[in-house]
């Protein structure tokens, strides 16, 4: 992978068509916007969110391109790209003027409240309008109905669930930006910043007071707003783990279950580690030492 970022950082229209490549490739396979993401985030991480946006544009006229000959899946109305890159560059600058991952992260979720009030905004009822979504989306899909989403409630928590799997993509795409960055330019770098991440002390109070000033308007967006802020304290939990296992001296097999068990209970573990994120606020488990 080292020679793959040096490869995509030799030069703008390098960057450029290589995010616009895997761009294409998402239009049909989804989880290649990630990878096309990590390069517009190495490229602004390592020069500036001009250069950024410059490698975006080219690789916006690649997508077009691609999106014209090949189109897009059920639902999409447009490349998920398009939708990553800008909150990514925006990520990635804070990243690089703070050198920090907490405020990054905190820039992602500013970005997941502004699309959560936008969707209310304009839609007035979410849940409607993610229903009709969906039945656009199974049209084409032999054997799909919407049934299930209606019996069992999931379709109240649809725009938080999708604002979710947003801020999910944004952040590992910036952490992958960030780890091909560190490959060429910072060796063994990235995982004591990693190990550092948590966000300003001032988030959580702000965070209850948002939710619960939510709950007088609308209890969707009380939903909506909650499922960010775990996410978001999802990743300080991961951060914590990481911390505690490198400040102890132990082998980074003790993650692993953690990991198998995020693959199997995502909501569980998800929710664990965002309480673990929260209660490191008042105790920092990352300043105690192995021992004591």
């Amino acid at each position: 992978m080292r020679e793959f970022a040096a490869f995509v950082m030799r030069s703008l229209w390098i960057a450029g068509a290589v995010a616009g490549l895997l761009g294409i490739v998402a239009l049909k396979m989804p989880p290649f916007a990630l990878l096309s993401a990590a390069v517009i985030g190495l490229a602004g991480l390592r020069k500036g969110w001009r250069y950024g946006l410059a490698a975006s544009l080219v690789a916006t006229l690649a997508v077009t391109a691609g999106w014209y000959m090949l189109g897009s899946r059920p639902g999409l109305e447009f490349p998920l790209v398009f939708a990553l890159w800008p909150p990514l560059l925006l990520a990635a600058e804070v990243l690089r003027r703070t050198e920090s991952q907490g405020f990054a992260l905190l820039a992602i979720g500013l970005t997941l409240v502004g699309y959560v009030l936008t969707v209310h905004l304009v839609t007035g009822d979410v849940v409607e309008f993610w229903h009709a979504w969906l039945k656009r989306a199974v049209a084409g899909v032999p054997g799909a109905t919407v049934q299930g989403f209606e019996e069992n409630g999931t379709l109240r928590l649809m725009n938080g669930f999708l604002a979710v799997l947003y801020g999910l993509s944004l952040m590992l795409a910036l952490l992958f930006g960030r780890w091909l960055q560190s490959l060429v330019y910072n060796p063994g770098g990235f995982g004591p910043e990693f190990r550092r991440l948590r966000l300003p002390r001032l988030t959580l109070p702000v965070a209850v007071g948002v939710v619960w000033a939510a709950g007088l308007w609308n209890r969707v967006l009380v939903a909506d707003l909650f499922m960010i802020a775990i996410l978001l304290y999802f990743f300080v939990g991961l951060a914590v783990i990481h911390g505690v296992i490198a400040v102890r001296g132990l082998s980074w097999g003790w993650a692993a279950p953690l990991y198998l068990a995020l693959a199997y209970l995502p909501q569980f573990v998800l929710a664990g580690l965002a309480l673990l994120g929260a209660v490191d606020v008042f105790v920092d488990f990352r300043a105690q030492k192995g021992g004591t």
